[in-house]
This record gives C-alpha cells, structure tokens and sequence, in this order.
C-alpha cells in the first residue's frame, strides 16, 4: 500500500496521490443516492466505497464509489443500512472484488499507473463543475 504521508516518488505513486485527491470532489453537487432511492433529496458531502478502500483496483472505479449524505455513510458503516445499488451492480463489483490488482492489470495488459489514469480520466469526466 502506498503511503500518504511521504512524497510520491514514482509515476505510480504520483498517479495513485492525483486520483486520492481527486476522489472525494465525485460529491460536489450531487444528491445522496441512498435518500434519493426513499424520495428524498438531501445533498452528498461523503463518497463511499462500496467495496472496501484496500481494494486497489477498486479504490478509485467509479463504479465502486457512490454519493451519500453523512447520516447515510454513518448508517452504513454501522451495519444498519445498505447502499442503494442493484443486484446486478453488486454482483458485477463481487467478481472484480474476487481478483487482486495484478490479475486485472494482466488480463488487461497495463500497468497499475496505467489503471489509476485511466480511472483519475473518468472520475475527472463526472466531477460537476
């Protein structure tokens, strides 16, 4: 695991910092999607992980990052609600979730830095300005 508190020194580690910084702003302007599945509108200030943050190649997928509001985050992470995602998407997220960084790198033939851009270049197409 990279760490946040010394310089980056490689590509790698300098990608991986960009896409860390750049994550949470996925919030701004956006409505919480767990209150918005109850007919609710209430504004985003967290973005969660749907599968755990350890999760490299998932860290920063969009697909695996949804918008809540603080009391929602609070309830989730307490075990007392869910996130507000089909079956389906859940299930698309458990088979990568299954595999480690350096098979979904393989299988696609790039490297970590190559997957981090390629994520940091969507999640910077979603950000509102």
């Amino acid at each position: 695991m990279l760490n946040r508190r010394r310089p980056a020194k490689t590509s790698e580690e300098r990608m991986f910092d960009t896409c860390e910084a750049l994550y949470p702003k996925l919030s701004y302007g956006r409505c919480c999607q767990n209150c918005l599945s109850e007919w609710r509108v209430r504004p985003a200030q967290h973005i969660h992980h749907i599968f755990p943050r350890k999760c490299l190649h998932l860290r920063f997928d969009p697909y695996n990052l949804i918008p809540l509001c603080a009391e929602c985050h609070e309830k989730i992470h307490a075990g007392k609600a869910t996130e507000a995602i089909t079956e389906e998407h859940r299930e698309k997220l458990q088979k990568l979730y299954n595999r480690d960084i350096k098979s979904v790198c393989l299988l696609r033939g790039i490297t970590k830095e190559e997957l981090w851009a390629e994520q940091y270049r969507v999640m910077k197409g979603l950000i509102l300005s």
